[in-house]
């Protein structure tokens, strides 16, 4: 392991105490118990406001596709093969569990985010009366963009790639780049069109492969589904009692890996949000829509085809090695062009969020040009770095833009609350 990697996993593991796991699991609860859990009890509510209005002029799908784009990027694929590979199949319940509580966080991140107009930085400022909270959320997450949003991305397509076209990483760096500028240098606009068209296709072509493996390994299902629940509570099992189930893998990479995914705590979402009219209630049902799809459906059809296939073992390969193993070149290359293009929507996505960032900090075009550059430039630099690294640093900073958005949320509590019993 180079000194980098060492470093920086010293650092993720320090950000991603016991501290911070209970302050996202404490506040989802919070807020979950407190709405008396909405997402369950208003359930007919969510779907007539999300998929039910369909036709309507609110923008809310619109901002959800930009957000899910964002959010259903490489780590439903490789940060889930990653998660079973570091902290067990249990991981996977982990996940499970800061999803249903993330549920509320992404609702209270969106209503927030179109009452005060602007996302997490501009309810951040409201809630503690100063920008100053609200400025170190936005440059942490502009930092995040650049590893969460941008070179873990291309690090993870540009080595699959590799692997199953024998193209050169810096090659699928650099397309990526190039087809993120096309869209970026148009505009917000664009964005958030181009999201709304290609990310549906993209996540339900994924989808329907993942529901075909699965059918392959259906008799293998049981045992996954066992050894997820297992894993989870070895630590309780073992006698190691509560302390050892805080402080284990399984709990720290299940909901540190589920929070990247569908970055649930962190506020970045509320910016996609911001952009979209309807009410706070209607937006914060489609950030209850976003999380579910992105973790409870997307990233637990790939842990399932994972562990259906006896490869949970393979640290961040195991989805390439799950579908070579049943369909050959063909599984290949099709998890290589889904890694593709959900790397590409992701790096769109958090461009967005990282130019609002910047906006807020400064108004100059120069410096949002430069951002623009750095970042495309950076698309093609990632997919060559050492991926353990990468995937360490971009941990570091979801973790630090939690701190201001979670306490930011606790202190608008009230303001949440009287959303959810609209």
């Amino acid at each position: 392991m180079s000194s980098l990697e060492a470093l920086s996993e010293k650092a993720t593991q320090f950000v991603w105490g016991p501290a911070l796991l209970l302050l996202v699991l404490f506040g989802g609860a919070f807020l979950t118990v407190a709405s008396g859990f909405y997402p369950l009890r208003k359930l007919r509510f969510i779907i007539k406001s999300t998929f039910g209005s369909l036709k309507g002029k609110s923008g809310g799908f619109a901002a959800m596709a930009t957000a899910l784009g964002a959010t259903a990027g490489t780590g439903n694929i490789v940060g889930v093969a990653s998660a079973i590979a570091i902290g067990g199949a249990g991981a996977v319940f982990w996940m499970w569990v800061g999803a249903f509580l993330g549920m509320m966080l992404k609702f209270a991140e969106a209503a927030m985010a179109v009452k005060y107009r602007g996302g997490a930085m501009k309810y951040i400022e409201r809630a503690f009366g100063g920008r100053k909270a609200a400025m170190a959320w936005c440059i942490c997450c502009i930092f995040a963009s650049f590893g969460t949003g941008n070179m873990v991305q291309t690090n993870a397509a540009g080595h699959i790639c590799k692997s199953a076209f024998g193209v050169p990483p810096v090659f699928v760096g650099a397309a990526i780049a190039l087809l993120s500028a096309a869209v970026l240098f148009r505009g917000a606009k664009a964005v958030i069109k181009v999201s709304s068209l290609f990310v549906p296709l993209m996540a339900a072509f994924y989808m329907l492969g993942c529901t075909v493996l699965l059918f392959i390994c259906r008799n293998n299902l049981s045992a996954a589904v066992k050894s997820i629940f297992s894993g989870a509570f070895a630590p309780l099992a073992m006698g190691g009692g509560i302390v050892g189930l805080i402080t284990s893998k399984a709990l720290q990479i299940g909901i540190a890996r589920g929070t990247f995914t569908n970055e649930a705590g962190m506020g970045s979402a509320s910016i996609a949000h911001a952009e979209s009219g309807g009410t706070p209630a209607e937006q914060g049902c489609w950030g209850i829509i976003e999380v579910f799809l992105d973790t409870m459906v997307c990233c637990t059809l790939t842990a399932f085809a994972i562990l259906s296939s006896g490869l949970g073992n393979i640290e961040s390969t195991a989805s390439e090695a799950a579908f070579s193993k049943y369909f050959g070149g063909f599984g290949s290359a099709f998890l290589a062009s889904s890694m593709f293009f959900f790397a590409l929507a992701a790096v769109i996505g958090w461009a967005f969020y990282g130019e609002k960032a910047l906006e807020y900090i400064t108004k100059s075009k120069k410096s949002l040009l430069i951002y623009r550059l750095s970042f495309c430039a950076c698309a093609a630099v990632g997919s060559v770095l050492s991926l353990p690294a990468v995937w360490n640093l971009s941990d570091i900073f979801n973790g630090l833009m939690i701190v201001p958005n979670m306490a930011a949320l606790l202190v608008l509590k009230k303001e949440i609350i009287k959303v959810s019993k609209q």
